[in-house]
């Protein structure tokens, strides 16, 4: 299915579709579930939003969710729904969710045709939905989307929105390159030169004398719950096993071996094989002149090199390659030639060849002793190969059927280990000192994709050579621990909490001195601030697109202010606040370089272009008109935030 969407997006629609709208659906098909079937507690089967005539469900919202956290967490493993929450992960998801209904919802009134033949063309190139005969199979498509756990139709709809922004997204995204006029000055400001100075206030400097009371304390607990909130951690139960485990069962008998024997007879039979050098020419006439020459006393090579041609040479080659590399006649004429002599000109694919045979090598019979064990490898390799697949298959049945890790583990006689409850990163809370082993790289990140009902399944550690069974053992959700066991560090978040507060205030007075026309150094002395610190800064607005570079965000916010004014800035974590004072700038000329007008350009353009089919996808959703659930949404940004106190 992963290919069907990479497909779908590489072949017809550029990066500005996949940014705006597709990678939304990409994510939906790759996960697998977009069926709706979801549910938020009291709050199932209502609607988040309507795009025109058509609802966005609270279960589709939750579906949308889970798949984009599920895909957040393959780059941020720990990242849990109250945080994504947090970051603008559900404003961002419902978002998209409205865009794709406002485009189909446009494309429609405005006679964009999407029609059931061409959806079920796409249909038609889902991996997943071919038979056996690698054609179309009605019965297999059915078979696909009952896997994925999605309807015909879900699928269907999800093809038609995602065909709708091919069409639409693409022409509104193709807008004239920028012109010239507005290339050099924004060239130019990549240019600029800045500098200043920045005031670093610690939180450390204004924390509260007392600490804080019991009630103070909880409700910064409580307000801050996302804070102190530990990942989902999982308890694995797997078993281990590789291709050894079938060593015994596939090492075949004397009898296999006297049946392989006999079945190739041929491979074991006296053959002969040559070392032939040739020379490749157009016509017959050209074969017969290269023979006389080289039999009137000049080497092959000679000739060869008279005619602007070269000699290539080949060793133990046998008849039936030639006959596959050349042609019957040119094998049938090499294997007549005698050692040291030019064979009968004979046409090839190519050409006419011209071959010398320089070695006959003669390669003895082996009897089935001496076969033994190369027949032993190569019987041994190849049921090993077809008994490991047949047992990989016959465990995912058994899975599928129901069965557990300890039934299917009991049966192949394979030991269950457990490990202890870890975050998704590996990491075991309850003892840091603990490693997990090599395996859980990639037992882990699948187990954190499994459900929490037991049901197991089976991975591959090395592809077709190590494997795993995994179920979940045991689990605990995301939550905050109790207050009592992390006192110490609320306690300490809340002092900083309250120190930074401290510290906006008097980084405050400091920007209003400096603005009024003191020096920021002055100002700060003035001020008298426990480990307060001050440092020159300075750079181009090329170092904030730098990439591979963290920019310190003073810099940043350098290049947002104006000459000769302060502001601050939260230093982050409530470590302290800024204040940054721009002191000189320094205008940039790119009217000379030539490279970084071209690159402006193309940048220029494609903000442009990006701009353009986002105005587009804001005027569908204005023209067929959207209206939220404001207290459904609200009411599910709580839950998911843990914010009711549930």
């Amino acid at each position: 299915m992963i290919s069907f969407i990479r497909s779908l997006i590489n072949s017809k629609i550029g990066a500005v579709v996949a940014l705006m709208f597709i990678g939304m659906i990409a994510v939906a098909f790759a996960l697998g579930d977009v069926s709706g079937s979801g549910n938020f507690g009291g709050l199932s089967g209502g609607n988040v939003a309507r795009v025109g005539d058509r609802n966005i469900t609270l279960g589709e919202l939750n579906d949308a969710l889970e798949n984009r956290l599920k895909a957040e967490r393959q780059d941020n493993p720990t990242l849990d729904m109250a945080r994504f929450v947090e970051s603008g992960g559900l404003d961002s998801t419902l978002e998209q969710l409205i865009n794709r209904y406002a485009l189909a919802e446009f494309g429609e009134e405005y006679g964009v045709a999407v029609s059931e033949r061409l959806v079920g063309s796409e249909i038609r190139k889902i991996p997943g939905a071919m038979g056996l005969d690698g054609k179309f199979s009605a019965e297999a498509f059915r078979a696909f989307a009952q896997q994925i756990g999605i309807s015909e139709q879900a699928i269907r709809e999800d093809i038609a929105q995602n065909l709708f922004a091919q069409q639409l997204l693409p022409t509104a995204a193709s807008g004239p390159m920028a012109p010239d006029g507005m290339i050099l000055p924004y060239a130019s400001l990549v240019l600029e030169q800045r500098s200043g100075q920045v005031a670093s206030l610690p939180s450390s400097a204004f924390f509260p004398a007392a600490p804080p009371s019991e009630p103070v304390l909880a409700k910064y607990y409580k307000d801050n719950a996302v804070k102190f909130t530990i990942p989902e951690k999982r308890a694995v139960s797997y078993a281990i096993f590789d291709k050894t485990i079938i060593a015994a069962r596939a090492k075949p008998t004397s009898a296999d071996v006297a049946a392989y024997y006999k079945a190739n007879a041929a491979k074991f039979a006296a053959s002969q094989s040559r070392n032939i050098s040739q020379v490749i020419v157009p016509t017959e006439a050209a074969a017969k002149s290269v023979v006389a020459q080289a039999s009137g006393g000049k080497s092959l090579a000679e000739v060869a090199n008279g005619l602007g041609l070269s000699v290539t040479s080949v060793n133990d080659v046998t008849k039936s390659s030639l006959v596959n590399s050349a042609s019957s006649a040119v094998a049938d004429a090499v294997f007549s030639a005698a050692q040291g002599s030019i064979a009968k000109p004979a046409r090839g694919k190519l050409g006419w060849a011209v071959v010398r045979v320089d070695k006959v090598n003669q390669v003895a019979a082996k009897s089935i002793e001496q076969a033994r064990a190369e027949i032993e490898s190569e019987l041994t390799k190849s049921r090993s190969e077809e008994m490991l697949t047949e047992m990989t298959s016959e465990i995912e049945d058994a899975f599928a059927d129901g069965s557990t890790i300890a039934d299917m583990a009991k049966q192949n006689g394979l030991k269950i280990e457990t490990s202890p409850k870890l975050l998704a990163n590996g990491r075991n809370i309850a003892n840091p000192a603990y490693k997990p082993i090599p395996e859980m790289q990639v037992i882990l990140p699948a187990a954190f994709q499994l459900e929490t009902n037991g049901e197991a399944q089976l991975i591959e550690i090395v592809p077709g050579e190590r494997f795993a069974m995994i179920a979940i053992a045991d689990f605990e959700e995301a939550a905050p621990p109790p207050l009592a066991s992390v006192r110490a560090i609320v306690q300490q978040q809340w002092a900083l909490a309250e120190g930074a507060k401290g510290a906006r205030a008097a980084a405050e007075r400091i920007r209003k001195a400096v603005d009024s026309g003191m020096a920021l150094p002055a100002a700060l002395a003035a001020a008298n601030i426990n480990g307060a610190q001050i440092e020159a800064i300075n750079g181009t607005r090329a170092d904030l697109t730098r990439q591979g570079q963290p920019i310190p965000p003073p810099l940043a916010m350098m290049f947002a202010m104006k000459k000769g004014t302060a502001k601050t800035l939260q230093g982050g974590a409530d470590r302290g606040w800024y204040v940054v004072s721009l002191t000189d700038v320094k205008k940039g000329d790119a009217s000379g370089n030539a490279e970084m007008l071209r690159a402006r350009k193309l940048e220029l353009s494609g903000l442009m272009q990006n701009e353009y089919g986002a105005q587009l996808v804001g005027a569908a959703a204005k023209a067929v008109g959207v209206d939220k659930n404001s207290d459904g949404i609200a009411e599910l940004r709580s839950r998911l935030t843990n914010r009711d106190g549930n």
